[in-house]
């Protein structure tokens, strides 16, 4: 059986269960739209610094943060479009700002989409409009990420994106 909880915690929090595989995930839409934990039979997959993520003006440290519309970082944080300098900090915004639940399923799944829409203070910094679509789906032990990029901009939209899984490992040196 299939179900998504929701829990108010500091910030309102999605649990997708599958019962028969004991498998949970938890999302955080209001903080980046992040994963902060998934759990196979009881065992922990990612590391999550709980402490650092009651601040929401410092960057999550676990989880599997979204990276968006850079992985990395530029020289002094900054790039020139069309003539016009801007400043964009490492591995973007997405991250840190606020997503939306559009979608919830539990069929033969668990499934959560989550979205980001551009706004006045994404094109301070990035100056295009789209439309980002994540759905998380969980079945069984796995977990299926899917991305949907829109560029809703009429000129062509540069940009990278990726992941920063934190996989809870034990201790390296013993």
């Amino acid at each position: 059986m299939f179900s998504i909880a929701v829990q108010q915690q500091q910030y309102k929090t999605y649990i997708l269960s599958d019962e028969a595989a004991s498998s949970q995930l938890e999302v955080v839409p209001e903080r980046g739209g992040i994963i902060t934990r998934w759990r196979i039979q009881g065992q922990e997959i990612f590391y999550l610094d709980t402490e650092r993520f009651t601040h929401p003006e410092l960057s999550v440290r676990g989880g599997n943060p979204i990276l968006f519309p850079i992985c990395g970082n530029l020289p002094d944080n900054t790039y020139t479009h069309n003539g016009q300098q801007y400043t964009l900090k490492q591995h973007g915004f997405a991250r840190e700002l606020p997503w939306k639940v559009r979608e919830q399923e539990t069929g033969d799944k668990a499934s959560l989409t989550v979205v980001l829409d551009s706004n006045e203070q994404t094109k301070a910094v990035y100056p295009f409009d789209f439309q980002l679509a994540f759905t998380y789906k969980l079945q069984g032990n796995t977990l299926e990420v899917r991305q949907q990029y829109k560029n809703l901009s009429s000129t062509p939209m540069p940009f990278s994106a990726g992941f920063h899984p934190y996989f809870l490992c034990g201790d390296k040196l013993s």
